[in-house]
């Protein structure tokens, strides 16, 4: 009688059950890391509350993790709080030289070296700006880009103001060819050296008697009034920042012997 022998199948693919749970466990470790990467509190201690429960344990390591973020999270806003600190000391603009400075950098990054014109004297900042940039033709209404350049030089003269003597800001006109121009050319000048001024006064000076406004209509040209491109340069607002005042100081003394003599004069 013949035996049939029995044949034993051998599942090859065995491993890959092995395999698949080992990567499982790889996966469920780097996920474990990463919540822990997270400095999520409460992920941390249930990772340690899984391996340990010792409830002193537990609490040590909690109490450390507690001191590093308070002593990490104190030293980051110290930095910051230090570098904020030294930028807006560097920023300040307390003298001429730092103004000066400050709107030559705004001047050539805004490309605006045909429009604006910035000197610098010994006690004085000297600002022109072509007139065309805050004004229409024979207007004196300030454009909407003529007060985006007055806001930035604004924010400057709001520092500098304490450092100061006066602020003054001067109109001038055009010459026009004879016959062609019915316009006041004083009065236009005056009123739009008093716009200027008005617009800086109200929102970035706070002692109004710094400034002073004054139209020289086309009395004071810097170029020819002999063509157009020299008439536009004659049309032009310029504002000075003086640290002196020589004249103003001499009308003080005047101002204290007049109000010393009313003074006595109310007291015989």
């Amino acid at each position: 009688m013949n035996r049939k022998r029995r044949s034993n199948k051998v599942n090859k693919d065995a491993w890959l059950n092995t395999y698949a749970d080992m990567i499982t466990l790889i996966l469920v470790f780097f996920i474990l890391l990463y919540s822990m990467s997270t400095i999520d509190q409460e992920k941390y201690r249930m990772l340690v509350e899984a391996f340990t429960a010792d409830p002193a344990t537990l609490e040590q390591i909690k109490q450390m993790n507690t001191d590093h973020e308070n002593q990490g999270g104190s030293s980051d806003s110290e930095e910051q709080n230090d570098g904020q600190d030294a930028q807006s000391e560097s920023e300040k603009i307390d003298n001429l030289d730092k103004l000066y400075e400050y709107l030559k950098n705004y001047v050539s990054e805004n490309n605006l070296q045909n429009s604006v014109q910035i000197e610098k004297g010994k006690n004085l900042v000297y600002v022109r700006f072509m007139s065309s940039l805050f004004f229409e033709a024979d207007r004196a209404v300030l454009r909407s880009g003529g007060t985006e350049i007055l806001d930035y030089v604004g924010k400057a003269l709001g520092e500098v103001e304490p450092y100061i003597k006066f602020i003054r800001i001067d109109g001038h006109t055009a010459e026009a060819a004879p016959g062609t121009s019915t316009v006041d050319n004083r009065g236009l000048s005056t009123d739009r050296a008093n716009e200027v001024l008005r617009y800086l006064e109200t929102r970035y000076i706070h002692e109004p008697s710094k400034m002073m406004a004054v139209g020289y209509g086309y009395y004071r040209p810097v170029a020819p009034n002999d063509s157009e491109e020299n008439r536009a340069k004659n049309r032009r607002v310029e504002i000075l920042i003086a640290q002196q005042d020589t004249l103003q100081d001499e009308l003080d003394k005047i101002y204290s012997l007049d109000y010393g003599t009313s003074s006595g004069q109310d007291n015989e």
